[in-house]
Formats: structure tokens, sequence, C-alpha cells
């Protein structure tokens, strides 16, 4: 043994000491008996002192002895266990590794302490660190890929005086996560399909020629079904049931879902009947076949309310749109409005009282089709009372309109006393809206029990409140024009005022660009009522005089306008943020697609504390579908979107963003 281990060597010490106290009393007894007495007491106390503090001492030599002995041992035994375990630095740079790790990355050679080897095409850096950082997390770990194997990483974070580690550990998951992916994909999908304007097709051709492409449409939806190996089956006149799994959804998205344009294909047989299908398929896990019937059903009737020709697939927190690049042919039949206007009869009749309220800012559409519910009833001697902001500059023009008509004197209340008018048995009806951000009222509309629901724009959002009534119509043109169906239906003749007319004429003029714009048989028919109950088109029209400001705001509007890859026109106004700013943005979007070669306008204000963007298109650009990327949306040819928190030069930004996504795509 060496002299420097010798001297280590806590016993050997402990005996040299011994030697030299013995060896010091044996001195002090030859020059005095007292004092080797006095050497000789002290000896045995310091004796009795080292067995006492071995027996009852703390122990801390002893256990930073045993402590760097297992310091040792456990470095062994991680350096040589079969589970890869590296640590390194909070850049990612690999500081020690074990025989394991070294033999998962044969291919790569780590030199320890380089920081420019890294494990970051490995593993997610900022990812691990938050996820080591997560002490509250039951169940932290990464997951990662390498040779065809799934390692799950699970990340400790080590502090030290000099420098911060992370300690991972590679466990390898492989049939974990082949277990959880075979699950997955054999997890049952259920879907509904339907046939768009089954109604219309089936009256424009003959009988026969119907039922030959209506075997053409299932044979495409069969064949569709077919690859994925699932089962199709008619439930009722072109409108199916499908079974597929999981595994086979993935191809769908990277197609995009191309059984909407193979239908599509199928209209030239239709006689220019657009042919398309609406499909809403329930992916959602862990529920059972009567939850995802349930849950398809919903997207269903989300994809129609949306204007039909794309799908929707319900996830477990949200929904994914795909097609919707269909311009809607509006329908020709009334059936479904007789149905509700009967429904709403029958639920204003039972009802206290009835409120009614349109969107925030509203314009001559909503306003006037809450006027013509509001005369639906009072034919029925209801209280009823409609909700508006009273300041703005859109209804002043319709209270004006209305000031000879005495049941409307006290007929609009602002959103406070509408709260207070609110009773378990009131009928609330929403017109020209269905977005609850957007409401007039959104906390009466949480707070009331029975709902109604009309409006004409694209559903962005899937509602989570059940309605007495959800009548949502992408193909109109507008919520006066469903209204006024409603009205001829259930209301005698003559029952309409003259002014109450012309305002819902007002509203139609306005939603179609003077009958220039998503005009269909029906809109024409809507009219020539209003007209018979009195309505004059040059009084109504009356009501779209600009004022001077106005004629200034869309001169400079107009002075900013510039082109976006050939077919957009896009301008912005950014002088003050009056609330006026948002009709003439409008307008100006209007007047923007009469220049030549433009397919599609948007126009971008600041309107009070946000920014508001107008959208119109000649028929060829959803922009809907644009908008909804921000927040927005609307028609296929008439969209909006408000933007709060962000500058000007930021929604510009987003805007441009939106529409290369949509060119990209489309």
């Amino acid at each position: 043994m060496s002299l420097k281990k010798l001297l280590k060597n806590n016993v050997f010490m402990l005996v040299l000491s011994i030697a030299f106290m013995i060896a010091f009393c044996i001195i002090a007894f030859v020059y005095s008996v007292k004092a080797g007495i006095i050497s000789t007491i002290l000896f045995i106390c310091y004796i009795i002192y080292v067995m006492i503090y071995s027996y009852f001492g703390s122990g801390e030599i002893k256990n930073n002895l045993a402590g760097k002995s297992l310091a040792s041992h456990t470095f062994d035994f991680i350096s040589d266990m079969n589970v890869p375990v590296l640590l390194c630095d909070a850049r990612g740079s690999v500081s020690w590794y074990n025989n394991a790790f070294r033999e998962l990355f044969s291919e790569t050679t780590f030199k320890i302490g380089d920081s420019g080897k890294s494990i970051s095409d490995d593993i997610d850096i900022e990812r691990f660190e938050k996820v080591c950082k997560d002490t509250e997390s039951d169940n932290k770990y990464l997951l990662s890929k390498k040779d065809n194997r799934y390692y799950r990483i699970h990340p400790y974070y080590i502090e030290t005086m000099r420098k911060n580690f992370w300690l991972a550990v590679w466990i390898d998951s492989t049939e974990h996560e082949e277990l959880i992916k075979k699950h997955i994909d054999s997890n049952v999908l259920v879907a509904y399909a339907a046939v768009d304007n089954i109604n219309e097709l089936s009256s424009g051709i003959q009988q026969d020629r119907y039922r030959e492409i209506s075997a053409k449409i299932y044979n495409v939806l069969n064949d569709w079904v077919n690859s994925m190996h699932g089962i199709i089956k008619e439930y009722e006149r072109d409108k199916y049931l499908i079974f597929f799994e999981d595994k086979y959804i993935g191809q769908q998205f990277e197609s995009k879902f191309d059984i909407l344009d193979k239908i599509n294909d199928l209209s030239e047989d239709t006689d220019g009947v657009p042919l398309t299908v609406s499909i809403g398929i329930a992916r959602v896990f862990g529920s059972g076949l009567d939850e995802k019937e349930e849950a398809a059903k919903n997207s269903l009737q989300l994809a129609l309310q949306r204007g039909g020709a794309q799908v929707v697939v319900k996830n477990r927190n949200d929904n994914e749109f795909y097609g919707g690049r269909t311009k809607t042919i509006q329908k020709r039949t009334k059936i479904k409005s007789r149905v509700v206007a009967n429904e709403l009869v029958s639920l204003i009749s039972k009802s206290s009282n009835v409120l009614i309220m349109g969107h925030a800012n509203p314009d001559f559409d909503a306003i006037a089709s809450c006027v013509g519910i509001a005369r639906l009833a009072l034919s029925l001697g209801k209280d009823v009372k409609i909700i508006e902001d009273l300041d703005n500059p859109n209804f002043i023009i319709c209270r004006e309109k209305l000031s000879g008509i005495k049941e409307y004197d006290k007929m609009f209340v602002d959103r406070v006393y509408g709260q207070e008018l609110l009773k378990p048995d009131t009928l609330v009806v929403i017109s020209d809206v269905s977005n609850v951000s957007i409401f007039e009222s959104p906390e009466i509309y949480r707070n009331a029990e029975n709902v109604v629901i009309i409006d004409h724009h694209r559903q962005t959002q899937e509602l989570t409140k059940n309605h007495a009534i959800t009548y949502i119509e992408p193909t109109a043109s507008s919520a006066s024009e469903l209204v006024a169906e409603m009205l001829e239906i259930v209301l005698q003749l003559n029952t309409l005022a003259k002014e109450e007319a012309e305002l819902m004429l007002a509203g139609i003029l306005l939603d179609t660009q003077n009958f220039t714009r998503n005009v269909g048989i029906r809109t024409f028919s809507a009219a020539m009522y209003l007209r018979g109950e009195g309505a004059n088109t040059s009084s109504a029209q009356a009501m779209f005089k600009y004022q001077i400001g106005e004629f200034k705001k869309i001169a400079e509007f107009e002075r900013n306008i510039f082109i976006f890859r050939k077919i957009f026109a896009i301008t912005q106004y950014e002088n003050d943020n009056d609330p006026e700013n948002r009709i003439t943005a409008a307008q100006v979007a209007d007047r923007m697609l009469m220049i030549d070669g433009i397919h599609a306008s948007f126009t971008v204000s600041k309107v009070e504390n946000a920014i508001h963007i107008s959208a119109r298109s000649d028929g060829s650009v959803n922009v809907s579908l644009i908008l909804e990327k921000i927040g927005g949306g609307g028609h296929f040819d008439s969209a909006g979107a408000k933007i709060s928190g962000s500058s000007m030069k930021q929604a510009m930004s987003m805007l441009r963003e939106a529409i290369v996504n949509y060119c990209d795509n489309n």
C-alpha cells in the first residue's frame, strides 16, 4: 500500500494517534510522575471520547464514505444498464452518455463537451425543457422515433452550483405505441352524407332521368366507401349512413376529400343544376356508436348551414372543414320555410313575451328582419321588444322610418333593459346572425331558455346550446328575405305597414346590392310580396343616400387601392375610427368589384378599438373561406371579419397570408 493511501486510511491514523499518545505518556512519566498521571488521564479521556463518538456520533464521516461508494456504484450501474441514458446541457450539447445510448446512436459520434454535437434532431429542446420543469405533471415524457422504434424520453432536471443539466432516460415503448396506433386505426368513424339541392334536381328533370343520376351518385359514393373497406347504406332518398375505420381518414385529408369533386363532375348531366354533396363525419374516440351517430348528424347539419358542398369532420374539441369551394344555388322550394313559420307561430303563442335582436353594429337587414318578426308577434297579441344599440346611425334612420307607427314608440330597448325583461318562458328570437360573439346581447342569449335563430350567413362555428329552432339558410340573399317568406305564409294580406315593408325591402336591397348579387327566384318572390304590402322601391333606396362625410371617406378608401395577385383589390383607411367606417367600407368593397379584372375586393378599416375587414366577390372566389382563416366568415361572395388587439399593418399581413393560403389550396 502506498504512503498516500496509507495516510487516507482512518484505522491506520487512529492506531498511529494512540501510539503517539502512549509514547507521550511514557515520556511524561520519565520527567515527572505528576505530569505522567495527567497525561494518562487525558489519554484515557481521549479513548473514551473516540468510543462514544464512534457509537453515538452523527456518523457523518461514515455517511460520506458510504455516499461516495454509492455514487460510484450508481455510476457503474447507469453506465452498464441496457436503457439508453444521456446527460446534456441547456443547449442540448451532450455531456455524457452510457453504453446503451452509444449503441442506439451508433452512426453518430458524440464527443463529450463538444457543443457542436447536439441531440436537437431527435429531441425538441424547447419542449424538452418545458417538460423537465413541469413538476406538476404526472406523465412527463417526450416521444422520439429512432431506427423505426419508439422511445419515451423521461427527462430529469439537475441543478448544480456551476451548471444545470438534463438527464434523459430513453425507454423503448415500440410495442406500446404500436398498440395505441392499432387501437386508433381500428376506431370506427360514423358519417352522414346528403345530396344538396335534391328538390331542385328532381323537379328540373324527368323522373327516369333523376333516378339515373341518383344511381350514379350512389355508385360514386359506394366506390369511395369501398376504397376504405367501409359500409354505406341509404336510409332515406339520397341520404346515406357510412361507417369506416380511422386508418383511412389520413388519405382523405391528403386528397382534401376529392369525393366532393367527383360528385360535382356529374353536374354535366343535370341541366345546369350543380350537383354537390355534404358530409358530416364524427371522429371522436372513446365514445359509443350512439354518441358518434349524434355527432355525425350535427356535423352534417353544420355542413349544410355553411352552404353545403363540403365535409365537416367533428373531432373531440373542434371541427375541420373541407370543400365549400362551389357556390351554392338558392333553393326554389319553400317547404322548410313553411315548416319553420308554423313552428315559430306555435312558440310565440306559448311564450309570455318575445325579445328580438340582431347582431352588434346592425345594418338595415338585421334591423328590418327584427321588425318583421316583431310584426308577427304583435299579430299574435304578444308583448314584444327589439333590443338594439339606440345610438347606432343605421338604427336612428330605421326608427325615423317607423316613427309614424304608434306600436314602435316603446318597442326598442337597450341590452340592459332587455335583460330585465327576460323570464323563464320568454322567447328570444335572433335574426341575421349565428355567431354568439357578435350578438347584440350575448348575455341575454346565454340566460334565455327558449331561443330561435334565423340567419342567412354561413355558420362558422358549432352552436353548443340547444335551440327551439335553428333556421340557417346560406342560399338566401338576406335575413329579410327569410322573414318575408314566413310572413307571407302565416300573415293575412295587408298586415304589414308600408314603412315595415319598405324597411324589409331595403334590407334585401342592401344584401343583394340592388338585386345584382346572390339573387334567386325566392328573392324576387319575397320582394314581390313586400311590394304587394305597399313597399315603394324608390323610398327604400332613399335610405342609402350618402352624407358628405361618407362621400369623402369613400374617396379616401379608393385612393389607397392596390392590386394583389392580379385579381384581388385591397384598400385601407385609418384616418379615424368612427363606427360608420364599417358601413362605408362595405360600400367601397362593392364598388371595387367594378374594377376590370378584379374578382374579389377587401377593405380594411379602423372601427372603434378593432380592425374591420369587409370582403366581396364576383362569385369566382369564396371570400368567406378566406376570412374564416382570421376569425371571420359570411357568404361565398360577401363576408367580414373583426380583428382585435392588432395594428393595421398586422391586419393587412394576416389578410394577405389568408389570401395566399386560399390560392394555394384552390
